[in-house]
């Protein structure tokens, strides 16, 4: 993105979309308090609020060798594995509640926990492939 004007449109877009789920983990945490819950809810909003970090720094300074270097590569693994680890409660949560009655429900759950568990490999993938690289340099 060239234009500062369409970076700032691009983050004020994308920023009530994160605020929302923020708020719906939030209000999850209000009207039924569980420590899984708590749990779920945290390791969530961290990984939001990385990948939000992310698009904002890719919006402003997109430097690729930056973006290539380990650490970051391992500061969004963490904050993944934080997401997983609170997807997987919220997958837990949701499969005894009321809403999965419906059969797709039950489909639609398990299409985004498939695709969450393969976008989260190939991350670690791309990581330990960038370790590999930086270790053969040494």
């Amino acid at each position: 993105m060239k234009l500062q004007t369409l970076k700032i449109w691009f983050l004020v877009a994308i920023t009530p979309v994160f605020m929302a789920i923020i708020t719906r983990f939030i209000w999850e945490l209000v009207v039924n308090f569980s420590i899984s819950g708590l749990i779920m809810s945290i390791l969530v909003t961290i990984a939001l609020i990385g990948v939000w970090a992310l698009l904002y720094y890719l919006a402003f300074k997109p430097e690729l060798k930056i973006l290539n270097s380990l650490p970051i590569w391992i500061a969004g693994a963490v904050m993944a594995t934080g997401g997983v680890v609170g997807a997987v409660l919220h997958f837990m949560r949701f499969l005894p509640s009321p809403e999965c009655e419906l059969p797709w429900s039950l489909v639609i759950a398990l299409l985004y926990f498939i695709a969450l568990l393969n976008a989260y490999s190939i991350l670690l993938w791309h990581v330990w492939s960038l370790w590999k690289k930086k270790r053969r340099k040494e």
